[in-house]
């Protein structure tokens, strides 16, 4: 029984393996919408052309400005919300599947709530109990 372990260990240990690290990306590419920003690491540089953007199924050309440097940096706004994520197409007509970083809608809207649900419980209670002592002088 112990042989069986010992074997079954030496196996998992052999069978995992870090990952290969990745390599650092030679651009970044930022796409900025009204409340979150979709952030694109490529691989290679990207070659010189018109890049797009799929809004609500059909391509539409985005204006990028590329900042110049050991890591290019290019940026382009979007004058709309952001879904979960967006499809980019470069000039080579490859296409990416972007993830939205930063909070979602929801998690905004709990953000931006004044006071949490027993705050504002706590503070009504308060005033009826305020309004009673008026009424009864």
């Amino acid at each position: 029984m112990r042989v069986l372990l010992v074997v079954m260990l030496l196996l998992a240990g052999f069978g995992c393996r870090r990952p290969e690290p990745a390599p650092p990306p030679q651009a970044r590419l930022i796409v900025r919408f009204l409340d979150r920003d979709a952030v694109l690491e490529l691989a290679a540089a990207p070659a010189e052309g018109p890049w797009r953007l799929m809004n609500a199924g059909l391509w539409e050309p985005l204006d990028i400005r590329w900042k110049p440097g050991p890591l290019p940096i290019g940026a382009a706004v979007v004058g709309r919300t952001a879904p979960d994520w967006v499809l980019l197409e470069d000039p080579a007509r490859d296409t990416h599947r972007v993830v939205m970083r930063g909070p979602g809608p929801e998690e905004l809207a709990l953000r931006n709530e004044r006071m949490d649900p027993t705050e504002r419980d706590a503070l009504a209670l308060l005033g009826v109990l305020w309004v009673l002592s008026w009424v009864r002088r």
